[in-house]
């Protein structure tokens, strides 16, 4: 859709020229999308601590029915280097027809403390459990690897993923996907702020996907998101909104 492109173009050019301003940075709780969850930060919560993410998506595809569904994803860490994750969506509804998706349990391991120079590294492994209703998954167990990287330049942070999927074909066979992306995200004042994300799928699907969202800060562990995604190539989905919140609940001293 034309005004689909015009509204991520003017949104991309804004967060460009805001980038450029001194805005004196306050302690983010960090955004998080997680649906269509492609960028995963590599952050973690202090030990303890909690981050909880509730997002809503509405997506209109080529063909067919829309789809809306709730996600929710919750990151508990346990050491100052491992947090345990898990996503999971319900409900779902397609058509008139509600049901649930599928749950993703994961770990993740800090390997390096970002630097002057140097970004902050983690890796992460997701399993997928099929407890999708019938007609909301493919009833199969999938396994995810993904390489994060976080680094602040002022105040834009730049998120880069490196995921690698194993999915499980329905004659018991897997195949081995590919999905690299990259995340943009930057403050206009000591409240607003926007990201931009962008991922690309290999194994044949040859689609990909950018998320615009801008966000409201309410304080160093609230904030809000509502945007609009748009796949590319060879589209599952046209067009989409999403809106959620990121909220970090820190241990008391």
């Amino acid at each position: 859709m034309l005004m689909t492109r015009i509204i991520f173009l003017l949104f991309s050019i804004a967060l460009l020229a805001r980038a450029q301003d001194p805005v004196p940075a306050p302690k983010p709780v960090g955004v998080k999308i997680t649906r269509p969850g492609v960028v995963g930060i590599a952050a973690m919560p202090p030990v303890g601590g909690t981050l909880v993410v509730f997002g809503y998506s509405l997506e209109e595809p080529p063909a067919g029915a829309r789809l809306q569904g709730v996600s929710m994803f919750y990151e508990y860490t346990v050491h100052s280097r491992v947090s345990v994750f898990f996503t999971a969506t319900e409900p779902l509804v397609r058509d008139g027809h509600a049901g649930r998706g599928d749950t993703a349990p994961g770990i993740k391991f800090r390997l390096t403390t970002e630097g002057r120079y140097l970004p902050l590294l983690a890796v992460s492994y997701a399993a997928k459990a099929p407890t999708a209703t019938a007609g909301f998954g493919t009833g199969l167990y999938d396994h995810k690897l993904n390489l994060h990287a976080d680094k602040n330049a002022g105040v834009v942070r730049w998120t880069g993923n490196f995921a690698t999927l194993w999915y499980r074909q329905k004659d018991g066979s897997l195949t081995r996907q590919y999905t690299p992306s990259l995340a943009y995200l930057t403050r206009f004042n000591q409240r607003w702020g926007g990201t931009l994300q962008a991922y690309w799928t290999t194994a044949g699907k040859g689609y990909g996907g950018l998320v615009a969202a801008p966000f409201y800060q309410v304080n160093s562990g609230l904030n809000f998101f509502a945007g609009m995604m748009r796949n590319v190539g060879r589209p599952g989905s046209q067009y989409g909104v999403i809106a959620g919140l990121n909220y970090l609940h820190r241990p008391r001293a």
